[in-house]
């Protein structure tokens, strides 16, 4: 038996089995809510909201309350805007499981410009390095993605104490771009070196990121004493979509070709969406809008490895794994790049048990993408977005807009892009799953879930939007089978409803609740707002954001648990379980005595219902509410000689 109601209406229909009187078995259907639409596979740009609750409940819990922080305009310190975000949260991550403080310690990184120690017994925060008082040229504003913007821990950190951070600079400020150890004791500055910017082809480039290697000699405390060496300094377009997310493959092991490896996300800086650069995301002797590797240590597998072109990293480059273009004969080849054609894959992330790798990318007026990453692969951008056609013209009204918003029909027997250095040319990849910017802005960081915490969401990829701060997750498979040359072959995607002190919210809403609770005053629902974003109308229920920006991101712990990081409001939140449309499994009749059981979760209150008929409306209780204690849960009720039907509900 599978009658199932719950305590929200807005679930998915489905297809009941529903115990009559005696235990006889009559098959019906049931509507257990409104049929809701799913994300399908669409050939053109869709008119409305696409993405559907399916019943499916996360709760969270507020984690860590970031201090608060601003950006820096004129003078330093700056004094705090409560107007604009309250502390720009942008990652969590653990060290290695085999450095010593592993186990009670996270590292955040506020983009404005500390990168914190939290303490996981304590909640508390200790600045490590203060990004903006070690680099005189850091830039934090304008853009949403500047300042100190990512980190990540060598796979040997436990030893030798390397990490790497990227931050954003402005090349034309006042000072040095050589870092300072003023406020800094313990950082050695001796010997260290500032490289040659890689800029795009063309066009100015106001905003530079910078690829740092940090080696700290004292791991054990809350304080950096070491060294540091700049591998990479890149130049960019545009104050946006910057170098992002860094990586190391999980799977690899010393002596493996991919073993210390760095995987780098290259945002585009906005150069994909203008005429004059609209090429470099396409183009190979370009760093930007690119996916790439790297070897930084220059002692790591000399055999197989070239030097960089500024002797600071090395480059797959032979092997029995080398870096899809390194052997190219066209000028200028970066041989850096691992794959390409991307406006901003702000995140990626590798799912060790599938051995997938994923980046998000952001789109630029219409699809946010999920793409399943493979080596040499040509992922559209700036040629094609989500899965249509996409146009770049200096006309106002029809620059950025697809092939379907435009009423030009998709070129289905030439899909094919023409990359420079390429002898033939190449069919796009399209994304594995889409949403169109009816149901969002922009796309956050996904990960493959495979904590404890949420057993119903393990194996499945949780995303979110940024904007509204919407989650979303897809099943993995269908991620997998959608990685095809199918355009329109795509995964679909599921909304995760909210629970937040036991009620269900939508997160854009209690991170407005607890923006204006630690001193907001923007004036608006949230910071950020534009008649341009989604929160500017009504949400899928048809219920008014307010306008603003959520800006979520997801972060993952070392033991697999999903953490969930808010801008706006300068908080971290922890997934902590998950509730999905309760459903009764099993149903035994023994000595005249129903027993209905179900899956459930832990603390969990269910309530069995039953009718006389499935015509009328009138469900009845049946004695005795059952308070769930484990994964299972069972309910029972004396056989009636009428027919009884049976529902389940949370309370």
């Amino acid at each position: 038996m599978s009658v199932f109601s719950t305590s929200d209406s807005r679930v998915t229909s489905q297809r009941c089995r529903v115990i009559g009187a005696a235990g006889r078995l009559i098959n019906a259907l049931v509507l257990c809510g409104t049929l809701a639409g799913v994300n399908a596979a669409f050939a053109q740009y869709p008119s409305g909201f696409q993405v559907a609750k399916d019943g499916t409940a996360v709760s969270i819990e507020e984690y860590a309350n970031l201090p608060l922080s601003t950006r820096t305009i004129s003078t330093y310190p700056p004094p705090m805007d409560f107007t604009g975000q309250l502390g720009r949260v942008n990652f969590l991550r653990s060290e290695p499981a085999n450095a010593p403080l592993s186990a009670s310690r996270f590292f955040v990184n506020d983009l404005n410009r500390n990168f914190y120690i939290l303490d996981k017994a304590a909640r508390t925060f200790t600045t490590y390095i203060n990004f903006e008082e070690v680099f005189r040229k850091f830039d934090n504003n304008p853009g949403f993605a500047g300042g100190l913007v990512s980190f990540a821990f060598d796979p040997e950190y436990a030893t030798n104490g390397i990490f790497y951070s990227v931050h954003t600079e402005e090349p034309g400020k006042p000072g040095s771009p050589v870092p300072t150890n003023s406020s800094l004791p313990g950082f050695d500055v001796t010997g260290y070196a500032v490289t040659t910017a890689v800029n795009p082809p063309n066009g100015a480039t106001p905003r530079q990121a910078i690829l740092v290697e940090w080696r700290d000699t004292n791991i054990n405390n809350t304080t950096f004493e070491g060294t540091a060496r700049e591998l990479l300094r890149v130049g960019f377009n545009d104050n946006i979509h910057p170098m992002g997310d860094l990586l190391f493959n999980p799977l690899a092991q010393p002596g493996d070709e991919d073993y210390r490896n760095l995987y780098i996300a290259n945002g585009d800086g906005a150069s994909g969406e203008n005429v004059s650069t609209h090429p470099t995301p396409q183009r190979l002797d370009a760093l930007q809008g690119k996916i790439l590797r790297i070897t930084p240590d220059l002692n790591l597998r000399t055999n197989t490895t070239s030097l960089s072109a500024n002797g600071r990293y090395r480059i797959p480059t032979s092997g029995s794994d080398p870096n899809p273009f390194s052997s190219l004969s066209l000028t200028n080849v970066k041989k850096e790049i691992y794959a390409y054609g991307f406006r901003n894959p702000h995140r990626i992330s590798w799912d060790p048990v599938s051995n997938i790798l994923f980046a998000n990318d952001i789109g630029l007026h219409s699809w946010e993408e999920v793409n399943i990453i493979h080596a040499g692969t040509n992922y559209g951008y700036a040629e094609r977005e989500g899965i249509e056609q996409l146009f770049v013209s200096s006309n106002a009204t029809t620059n950025g807009k697809t092939g379907g918003q435009l009423g030009v029909p998709f070129p289905t027997n030439t899909d094919f892009l023409v990359v420079t250095g390429l002898v033939s040319s190449v069919p796009p990849r399209y994304p594995a799953a889409t949403y169109s910017h009816n149901d969002g802005d922009a796309i956050s960081s996904g990960f493959v879930y495979r904590g404890s915490l949420m057993p119903a969401l393990r194996g499945k990829y949780v995303f979110g939007d940024i904007t509204t701060g919407r989650l979303f997750y897809c099943n993995l498979e269908e991620l997998i089978a959608a990685d095809d040359t199918n355009r329109t072959s795509v995964a679909t995607i599921h909304e995760l409803q909210v629970v937040f002190k036991g009620v269900k919210r939508r997160a854009f809403d209690v991170i407005a609740d607890k923006y204006d609770e630690k001193g907001g005053s923007n004036g608006s629902a949230l910071p950020g707002c534009s008649s341009d974003l989604v929160t500017f109308g009504n949400d899928p229920d048809g219920v008014p954001y307010g306008c603003g920006r959520a800006d979520i991101r997801l972060g993952l712990g070392g033991d697999g648990e999903l953490y969930l990081l808010s801008k706006s409001d300068g908080m971290i939140r922890r997934l902590t379980g998950v509730l999905i449309p309760p459903t009764i499994e099993t149903a035994q009749l023994t000595n005249g005595v129903f027993t209905l059981t179900w899956p459930s979760i832990s603390n969990v209150t269910y309530r069995v219902e039953y009718n006389s008929s499935l015509v009328t409306t009138n469900w009845t209780g049946v004695p005795g509410d059952v308070t769930a204690t484990g994964t299972n849960a069972s309910k029972t009720d004396p056989a009636d000689t009428t027919n009884r039907f049976y529902r389940l509900k949370t309370l």
